[in-house]
């Protein structure tokens, strides 16, 4: 979950992320498949300011109900790129 948001999370596509490209498995940085998504479950308030953020909201899901569904983030506020807020990196394991 990106931190101090109503309810945005990072995670790739329907599709998933490949873990093996033909029998050889993936490795090293995968970030760029991965958004930022909306979860629906409350209306988005600015960034890091909202009162129904952690850690200023006084509970889980006590904010306004947005009613909507998952997608990708279209709310009108500006987010820095993914890749300036985490790293997803596969290792194969022996």
């Amino acid at each position: 979950m990106l931190g101090q948001s109503n309810d945005l999370f990072f995670s790739p596509d329907e599709r998933g992320i490949d873990l093996f490209a033909g029998n050889r498995p993936v490795s090293g940085d995968v970030t760029d498949q991965v958004d930022l998504w909306d979860a629906g479950t409350e209306i988005n308030e600015p960034p890091g300011a909202g009162p129904n953020q952690a850690p200023r909201q006084s509970g889980p899901d006590t904010g306004p109900d947005e009613n909507g569904v998952v997608r990708l983030v279209e709310d009108g506020f500006v987010y820095p790129e993914v890749s300036e807020m985490i790293r997803v990196t596969l290792q194969p394991q022996p």
